[in-house]
């Protein structure tokens, strides 16, 4: 294969981006930064497993004026509501040095599982937070975007409005004071594939370190550093056969207490105020799981978790968490149609790519120790269905574990090291 135009003057610009060797390069099927305007106005009916279902509608222009600046913005309700605005593709040195920005608001019920491998799945409680985030993303490119390194830095603040077990009683002893959270991730990506939206051949590293400066009340802090390797194979003309390898550690800054009078003194529940014993029962319970979920964090952390929308897909956003976590998954994508089909309709303008039908299998497994890692692993199975248009990909997955199923309606394929319901 012919070495690309962008590598030439890269090695020109003083060997910044290596060179492979012609019969390693895998050329790119499409440029890497389209121009072509779109635009689409979009009703949103979404469930996010271990968040609920919420409906709304969004509208994203694309490449506005002829360029690669984008900009989108939601509103959804239900079970959870957000809104959001996003500004992206932004660039400052065209095909080099990209910006984005991003704002949005939030108010959510997540499901808050015990730590560990082996909790049940009825084991949760149920915290209230709103607030809002605002990010800004900078992304250093080259060679057709083989190669990247970024900063992305997020402010949050947020608050706990309520507390509730998973009979939904609510506890009174709660800190509802505002929490503001400033987060710095360092990152590259080497992809080393022939798309960087649809691949279909080729390999992907991607790194990144997340560190939160601020140090919250009686709690520990720590960087929290991902890995992720993504492998395709061809599958006749136009398929594919992806497999994903992902590790998460963490590593102390700053320790907080671990004695548990202390802890309990100063940010228990409260539960000697119950009056019922029933009920008191139910708050020392769900007291001591908050405890050992705290004494637990401060001692090793928090990787990034197993379940929702990524990774172990039948199984609840969070629903496996621990100082560590290791994650294998393979997805066969079987392109349904490979053309580019222009669509002009009054809500809709663009390019519709390909239609897809992937069957995929997942095991991971979470633990504080390294040692301990892969001697629980759950498993997760399914099939899913996706529609990329105009640089977007629309996914839609049921997934099946030993503990029921999920069904996920979703925007980006699986793996990724930021996404929509987690994006710092």
């Amino acid at each position: 294969m012919k070495i690309g135009s962008r590598v030439r003057a890269a090695a020109a610009e003083g060997g910044l981006v290596p060179e492979l060797p012609g019969p390693y390069r895998i050329e790119r099927r499409r440029t890497q930064f389209s121009k072509d305007f779109a635009y689409f106005f979009y009703p949103i009916a979404g469930k996010v497993p271990g968040l609920g279902s919420a409906a709304g509608a969004g509208a994203t222009v694309a490449n506005i004026h002829k360029t690669n600046l984008d900009m989108t913005g939601f509103y959804i309700d239900g079970d959870f509501k957000a809104t959001g605005v996003a500004i992206t593709d932004i660039h400052l040195i065209p095909d080099r040095l990209v910006m984005n920005f991003g704002s949005y608001t939030y108010n959510v019920s997540p499901m808050i599982f015990r730590r560990g491998m082996d909790s049940r799945k009825d084991d949760f409680i149920l915290p209230y937070w709103e607030g809002y985030s605002n990010l800004g993303h900078l992304a250093l490119t080259f060679d057709e975007r083989r190669y990247e390194c970024y900063a992305r830095f997020m402010n949050s603040s947020g608050r706990m409005t309520r507390l509730l077990d998973k009979d939904h009683n609510q506890f009174s002893n709660v800190d509802k004071s505002l929490h503001t959270e400033n987060s710095l991730n360092l990152g590259f990506t080497v992809d080393l594939t022939d798309d960087l939206q649809d691949p279909r051949q080729g390999a992907r590293l991607e790194g990144v370190r997340r560190t939160t400066f601020e140090q919250q009340y009686l709690t520990s802090s720590f960087d929290v550093y991902d890995l992720s390797l993504t492998g395709y194979l061809p599958v006749g003309m136009s398929s594919t056969w992806a497999f994903n390898a992902f590790y998460s550690g963490t590593q102390r800054r700053s320790a907080a207490s671990t004695d548990r009078a202390e802890l309990q003194k100063k940010i228990g529940l409260n539960c000697a105020a119950s009056p019922d014993p029933a009920a008191k029962a139910q708050c020392d319970a769900a007291e001591k799981q908050f405890l050992d979920d705290r004494i637990a964090f401060n001692r090793h952390g928090m990787a990034t978790y197993l379940g929702g929308t990524q990774r172990l897909r039948a199984y609840p956003n969070g629903r496996f968490f621990s100082g560590k976590a290791v994650f294998y998954g393979t997805e066969l994508r079987l392109n349904l149609t490979d053309e580019k089909t222009p669509m002009d309709w009054f809500f809709l303008r663009g390019v519709r790519t390909n239609l897809q039908l992937a069957l995929f299998a997942e095991v991971g497994g979470v633990a504080d120790w390294a040692v301990d890692l892969h001697k629980e692993m759950r498993a997760a199975y399914g099939a899913g269905f996706r529609a990329l248009f105009s640089g977007v990909t629309i996914r839609l997955d049921l997934g099946f574990g030993d503990q029921g199923a999920q069904t996920q309606l979703f925007l980006d394929y699986p793996w990724s090291l930021f996404s929509v319901d987690r994006p710092g």
